[in-house]
């Protein structure tokens, strides 16, 4: 088995990284790091995963262990989707009610992502929608009791559209998300990500509400870092913003129209 300081200096050559540049990366003097990889001192364990991230590897990887996949039953996670759906499409419109119905519909949809058919929108009597394309799988929407109106009133929404229009912010997003660094100092990021104004991308991360702002002490010095918080809900939902842009940019007029209880609209 490898040793933490051995394969800290492996990945940092592989990188074409001096000690200097990993140094002001993590927030740490270039002596800190020599340290380390002389395994004369080892980075505290709160920094591990932000090393880990850093790389693009895992912890376990830092110590040269290998670690199994988790094997995925796809039947069952489908089946819970499923059943996840109808109990949203049973809530939002037809109130808890009428079960026979819902699963006819469900299997309808099931049935539609089976065929390929890649968009769907469902629309109700009462304003509730579910949108169902393929990639992106269903969502069911609300009418806002204000009215679809008071969406474009909002200033908590235009603050939120402003960010996700960032170029900077969409920069260090889709950089977190490709190399799942749930934890990362600004430098490293900014550097990581071909960003400049480090305090300014600083401030757009917390605005997002994504990310929580940790500090540790080594060596004298205070390292400030960045842990993608647990509210996987928010993520989910920023996710979703951005397909749905995608939806609206690509969009082309050519859907087929059946009238019921409920109105189909498929390509």
């Amino acid at each position: 088995m490898t040793n933490l300081g051995e394969t800290i200096a492996r990945l940092r050559r592989e990188r074409n990284m001096t000690q200097e540049a990993l140094a002001e990366c993590m927030g740490v003097t270039a002596q800190t790091i020599s340290k380390w990889e002389n395994s004369t001192t080892c980075p505290d364990v709160m920094l591990l995963p932000v090393l880990a991230d850093f790389f693009g590897v895992t912890v376990d990887d830092l110590y040269g262990r290998i670690t199994e996949e988790k094997r995925i039953d796809r039947e069952k996670m489908l089946e819970a989707a499923m059943e996840q759906m109808r109990r949203i499409i049973v809530r939002c419109f037809y109130g808890g009610n009428n079960k026979a119905d819902v699963d006819e519909l469900v299997e309808e949809l099931h049935q539609s992502l089976k065929d390929g058919v890649s968009r769907s929108v469902i629309q109700s009597s009462n304003g509730s929608v579910i949108y169902m394309r393929e990639p992106m799988g269903t969502m069911a929407i609300k009418r806002p009791e204000q009215g679809w109106n008071s969406l474009f009133t909002n200033e908590n929404n235009q603050r939120m559209l402003q960010l996700l229009a960032d170029e900077d912010f969409r920069k260090a997003m889709s950089l977190i998300l490709k190399k799942r660094m749930l934890t990362f100092t600004i430098p490293a990021l900014c550097k990581m990500a071909g960003v400049d104004d480090a305090d300014r991308l600083e401030q757009l991360l917390k605005d997002s509400g994504l990310f929580a702002c940790k500090t540790l002490s080594i060596d004298e010095n205070t390292i400030t870092y960045y842990e993608l918080t647990q509210a996987e809900q928010k993520l989910y939902l920023l996710f979703a913003a951005m397909l749905f842009a995608q939806e609206y940019a690509e969009y082309r007029s050519q859907h087929c129209y059946f009238s019921g209880n409920i109105d189909y609209f498929t390509p």
